[in-house]
């Protein structure tokens, strides 16, 4: 997954919000920088690819999660794994 993807998501998903306002792009920019540097830190150490698709789930899951506060039910450990970096980054906006 190469940034430019990365980036083209989360734009896709912020386009979708409407007007961002500063703390939206606080969040996304976040979100792209945890992203970018867990698939970094993945391919690094483990050879293992983060693809979009894996990215895709774990926004899905996000916003689930944060209402809930639980976690998904799943043997996915990229997606799981991005998705606990993500919330324990996020913390300060909740």
């Amino acid at each position: 997954m190469k940034e430019s993807e990365i980036n083209r998501l989360f734009l896709r998903v912020a386009a979708t919000s409407g007007q961002a306002s500063e703390d939206v792009r606080k969040v996304f920019a976040t979100l792209v920088s945890s992203t970018l540097r867990y698939r970094d830190q993945m391919k690094k150490d483990l050879g293992v690819i983060v693809t979009v698709e894996d990215v895709r789930v774990a926004l899905d899951w996000l916003v689930e999660s944060i209402h809930t506060k639980r976690l998904p039910e799943t043997n996915n450990a990229v997606r799981l794994d991005l998705l606990k970096i993500w919330l324990d980054e996020l913390k300060p906006y909740f």
